[in-house]
C-alpha cells in the first residue's frame, strides 16, 4: 500500500526485475521523489493506469513477463494522453548493443542510461525529464480543453479521435461516435438553438457523465455540440448509449426568463464497422456531422446512423428507376382497417403498419407509445433475430425500406 502524499510531489516509476537495482535508483533520487516499484512491464502497465500522478518511467530493457520494449510500445500507444505522453527511460545493460538501443527509440524511448550507472546519469535525467513532462501536460491540457465545461475541445477530441482510430484498426477493434446537439424540444426548427446557455449545456453534460464508461470522454467542439468516442462498441450498443443519453437530457427542465425549457438531443452516429476502407477522424465526425445535420432537420426526433443516410440516398435512387406502380411505397400492404392505430388485442398479429410504427417508437426511445399487447407480440421475434445475428456475427445492417421502418 502507498504512504500518503503531497499533490506535488513528482511519482518516479521503476520497473526492474532486480530488486538492488531498484533501491540503487531510489537512493539517488532521495526524498525529492515518490518512488513507485514494478518488477517486470505487466505490473509497471497496472501502476501506469491506476498511478494517475506517475510522471516518469525507468524501465529496464531485459524483464520477465513483459520485457521494457513492451512495455514502452504499450504506453506509446495508449488512447490516454497522460500515458501515451509519459518520458520513459530505458535501462539498458552491457550486453546490449547499439542495434536494441536505436529500436528503443524508435518505438518512443526518451532516453536511456547504461548499467552500471552514476547518481548523476539518474538524477540529471529524473529532474529534466519529470519537469518538461509537467510543462507539456500543462500546455496541452490548455490547448486542447474548454474550461467553460470542463472537456477536451475540438482539437482534443481529435488527438484522442486519431490515437482511438489507429487502436481500433490495429487490434481490430470496434469504435463508435456520437455527436449531439442540444435543441429546444418546443419550438420550430428555426429556433431550435435560441435560449440554450452555457448553464444549460453544463447540465446536460455533468448529466451524460453519470453513465459514462471508464474509458469513455466527452468533448465539447464548440457551439453546445458534444462528442463521444465508444471504444470497443458496435453501432447497435452505440444506439443503445444514445438512446439512454436522450431518455436523460428529456427529463431535464430548465427555467429562462420566467418560462419553462425542455430540451431534447439531436444525435448523429457512425460506426468503423460501416466503413468500406480506413478513414481518418476527420472525416469520420464530419460523417457523423453529416448524420447528425439530418437529425436536426427532423427535429431531433431520430437518432440517424450515416449509414442510414447512404442506405436513404440509394434507395432513392432505385426508387427513381421505377415506374410509379413498383415503387415499394406502392406496393399493397397487409393491414388489418378494423383495428384502430392504437389499439390491439392478444389474439391480434403484428401487421406492416404496425411495425413500422413501433420499431420508429423503439429508436426514438419512445417505448410507452407501443402499446403493452404489441410489446409482449414483438419480444420472441425480437430476441430470435438478435440471437440469430450474435451467433453468425452479422453486423445488423438497418436498410429503409417505408417512411420510418427499417427491417
Amino acid at each position: 500500500m502507498q504512504n500518503i502524499i503531497k499533490n506535488d510531489e513528482t511519482h518516479v516509476l521503476i520497473v526492474d526485475d532486480s530488486v538492488t537495482t531498484r533501491n540503487v535508483i531510489k537512493k539517488y533520487l532521495g526524498s525529492n521523489y515518490m518512488v513507485h516499484h514494478a518488477s517486470n512491464g505487466e505490473e509497471a502497465w497496472q501502476l501506469i493506469q491506476s498511478e494517475e500522478n506517475i510522471s516518469l518511467v525507468f524501465a529496464d530493457l531485459h524483464m520477465p513477463v513483459m520485457n521494457g520494449m513492451l512495455l514502452l510500445k504499450q504506453i506509446r500507444s495508449s488512447d490516454c494522453r497522460r500515458v501515451s505522453n509519459l518520458p520513459v527511460i530505458i535501462i539498458t545493460g552491457h550486453e546490449d548493443n547499439d542495434a536494441a538501443k536505436k529500436a528503443s527509440f524508435n518505438i518512443g524511448a526518451t532516453d536511456y542510461i547504461s548499467k552500471p550507472f552514476s547518481e548523476l546519469d539518474v538524477v540529471t535525467r529524473a529532474n529534466s525529464y519529470s519537469n518538461l513532462n509537467k510543462k507539456i501536460v500543462e500546455l496541452e491540457t490548455r490547448a486542447t480543453s474548454d474550461d467553460s465545461v470542463d472537456l477536451l475541445n475540438n482539437k482534443g477530441f481529435h488527438i484522442l479521435g486519431e490515437k482511438s482510430i489507429a487502436n481500433a484498426y490495429r487490434h481490430k477493434l470496434e469504435l463508435s461516435i456520437l455527436v449531439m446537439q442540444a435543441i429546444n424540444a418546443d419550438s420550430d426548427i428555426t429556433e431550435h438553438y435560441e435560449n440554450i446557455s452555457i448553464e444549460m449545456i453544463q447540465t446536460i453534460i455533468e448529466t451524460l457523465k453519470k453513465s459514462l464508461r471508464k474509458e469513455e470522454e466527452l468533448a465539447h467542439l464548440g457551439s453546445g455540440r458534444i462528442a463521444i468516442l465508444l471504444p470497443m462498441t458496435k453501432a447497435f450498443k452505440a444506439h443503445i448509449v444514445a438512446m439512454r443519453f436522450r431518455t436523460a437530457v428529456a427529463k431535464l427542465v430548465f427555467k429562462h426568463n420566467g418560462e419553462r425549457i425542455k430540451l431534447n438531443l439531436a444525435i448523429g452516429l457512425n460506426s468503423l464497422a460501416n466503413q468500406t476502407s480506413s478513414i481518418t477522424i476527420n472525416e469520420f465526425q464530419q460523417q457523423t456531422e453529416k448524420a447528425l445535420e439530418v437529425s436536426l432537420h427532423d427535429g431531433g426526433k431520430l437518432i440517424v446512423r450515416h449509414d442510414e443516410i447512404i442506405d436513404r440516398e440509394e434507395y432513392r435512387k432505385d426508387q427513381t428507376a421505377l415506374s410509379p406502380d413498383q415503387s415499394i411505397e406502392n406496393r399493397p400492404q397487409a393491414i388489418n382497417a378494423d383495428v384502430p392505430d392504437n389499439q390491439t388485442t392478444d389474439s391480434q398479429p403484428l401487421d406492416t403498419r404496425h411495425l413500422c410504427q413501433h420499431f420508429q417508437n423503439i429508436l426514438n426511445g419512445d417505448y410507452n407509445n407501443i402499446p403493452n399487447q404489441h410489446i409482449i407480440n414483438m419480444i420472441e421475434p425480437l430476441e430470435s433475430i438478435l440471437k440469430y445475428a450474435h451467433k453468425q456475427r452479422l453486423n445488423i445492417a438497418e436498410n429503409t425500406i417505408t417512411d420510418g421502418f427499417k427491417a
